[in-house]
């Protein structure tokens, strides 16, 4: 009989009851995942307050009390709100990745693994309708 190559080694230890076992090499990239993470976060609040600067200069130029002008800030405050708590998510998602690995507990890592699946699920909605508005854009 032959031995599966995909088979974890034996000498690894025997997992913790209810816990995860990680190697120091799956803590290693899972911390790394979460610094890339937040970084991105970072990345993302300082654009979205750059974008509500500027946006300033538009409301400005258009004029709050034309029906254009509402509109237009009513856009722009839904559009903040929408990355910010998708930012928000990212965040979340990032320190239950490094809390979830640091602690061996799996309900932590899943609180993490459900923000990374809520912000992916903003984003490809943000993606899809971008998709749209612009094949709209094109057709007429």
């Amino acid at each position: 009989m032959e031995q599966n190559p995909f088979a974890p080694p034996t000498s690894a230890p025997p997992p913790a009851e209810g816990g995860l076992v990680f190697s120091s090499e799956g803590v290693e990239v899972v911390s790394s995942l979460a610094k890339w993470m937040r970084g991105l976060s970072v990345f993302y609040f300082i654009f979205i307050g750059l974008a509500g600067l500027l946006s300033c200069g538009t409301v400005a130029t258009v004029g709050v009390g034309s029906a254009r002008g509402g509109g237009i800030v009513i856009g722009l405050v839904v559009a903040m709100a929408v990355m910010i708590a998708a930012t928000m998510f990212l965040r979340e998602a990032a320190s239950g990745f490094e809390r979830g690995v640091y602690s061996d507990d799996e309900m932590t890592l899943g609180a993490g693994f459900r923000s990374l699946r809520i912000y992916l699920i903003i984003f490809g909605v943000i993606g899809i309708l971008s998709a749209l508005r612009t094949i709209w854009a094109i057709v007429g």
